[in-house]
């Protein structure tokens, strides 16, 4: 699971505290919020620095109409945009302007009623200039989520409810957040990209793991000399990793390939697929009974039954339960989806055939049961994953090895 501290951290390390809103008060963070919309802040400092420093809303209250709009020209659609700069000061004129005084509670609501003020302007004024805890979405956020192969959502409140629900309410967190995704949107194609790891996500593990698994049995020594470091592709959504797995059992790695990709064509999140009938679901090529289990768990996803990244925060054995609980999950699916959805270390399954026929190879034996299997595997333990990775390889290379003369 890709976990949006992850991409925090990554972007921090790459471009540092922004330290924003670029505002020295809030009355000119408001403004800026406003002038912003469809320009760039480029275009906003001009249309700033015509205010000679003054953002004071008591300034801008007694400027005509015509004045405000000869000021804010350089930002573009100046006749609304003064428009809506004019309701948002008399919104907060019969407080005098004291922002200490609005009831916070009603302001998102106050703020969307106004004219010209949509839900990223409210929640960018409810953010910075009164340090309420609401993220603020935008294009560079869509972006990303497209970029690194997080869900696509269709409505502003489904995304801003995706990132709210795995983000701790922590409003210093949501400033340098978005901040860094404004700053990563606005990278040049030929920059460096922090994510690009999460572009093509693949199982992470390194030298360490590998120098332990060494110290084991010699022939893993052996098995990583011939294959050095094997590139396992895992889904950064969990949901994905669910209908990715539910798809390929009982059939084919290539016809699940095929169906998976339809399904990528057909859906971007979950709420796509809970909106749509399970009639619709099947004709990407799922059976009825794996259409069901799919819709059925994006539904649980919709209503909130469902935390699938609160699941990360369970320990392995407390994840698969909490996944073979999942309608259309087995023990072998909820495995898989440990290993290629969440990253888990230490998974593997006498039920996959592939394995055991790996392990049937590696180890030169005639066949194997379950018993044999966990236990030969048992010492690999916590690290059980990655040695399934290798044994998945060795499985895939034993036809091509039958066609060597």
């Amino acid at each position: 699971m890709l976990r949006l501290m992850d991409i925090y951290y990554e972007l921090y390390s790459a471009y540092g505290p922004q330290d924003w809103w670029p505002a020295k008060s809030r009355e000119e963070m408001m403004l800026g919020a406003i002038l912003v919309q469809n320009t760039s802040w480029t275009n906003v400092e001009k249309a700033l620095s015509n205010f000679d420093n003054d953002f004071s809303f008591t300034s801008i209250n007694a400027l005509s109409l015509e004045t405000l709009q000869t000021f804010i020209k350089p930002a573009g659609f100046y006749r609304a945009k003064s428009n809506t700069i004019k309701n948002l000061v008399a919104y907060f004129q019969p407080a005098n302007f004291d922002f200490d005084a609005i009831n916070l509670d009603a302001l998102r609501k106050d703020l969307l009623a106004l004219k010209g003020i949509g839900p990223e302007t409210a929640d960018a004024i409810l953010l910075y200039a009164f340090n309420q805890p609401v993220f603020v979405v935008d294009t560079y956020l869509k972006r990303l989520f497209k970029h690194v192969h997080l869900p696509q959502f269709s409505t502003y409140n489904q995304y801003q409810d995706y990132v709210m629900t795995q983000l701790s309410q922590d409003v210093a967190l949501y400033q340098e957040f978005h901040a860094l995704i404004v700053a990563y949107g606005k990278r040049k194609i030929s920059d460096p990209d922090p994510l690009e790891k999460f572009a093509k996500p693949i199982f992470q593990y390194n030298t360490d793991h590998i120098d332990h698994l060494r110290t084991i049995d010699q022939r893993f020594d052996r098995i990583f000399d011939q294959y050095g470091f094997v590139d396992r592709p895992t889904i950064n959504d969990p949901f994905d990793a669910i209908v990715s797995t539910i798809i390929g059992q009982l059939i084919s790695v290539k016809a699940a390939d095929s169906i998976y990709a339809r399904y990528l064509d057909a859906y971007s999140s979950y709420h796509a697929v809970a909106k749509d009938s399970v009639e619709n679901l099947k004709q990407i090529g799922l059976t009825n009974n794996k259409a069901k289990a799919i819709h059925a768990i994006a539904t649980q996803i919709k209503l909130k039954e469902l935390n699938l990244a609160r699941l990360d925060t369970l320990d392995d054995i407390d994840l698969i339960k909490s996944l073979v609980a999942l309608p259309g999950i087995g023990d072998w699916s909820a495995r898989m989806i440990a290993l290629h959805g969440y990253g888990r270390m230490d998974m593997t399954s006498y039920a996959d055939v592939a394995l055991r026929r790996g392990l049937v190879t590696w180890y030169q034996l005639d066949a194997i049961d379950e018993s044999q299997y966990n236990q030969l595997l048992s010492p690999y333990a916590p690290y059980r994953s990655i040695i399934s990775i290798y044994l998945w390889k060795i499985s895939k290379e034993i036809p091509q090895k039958k066609q060597t003369p």
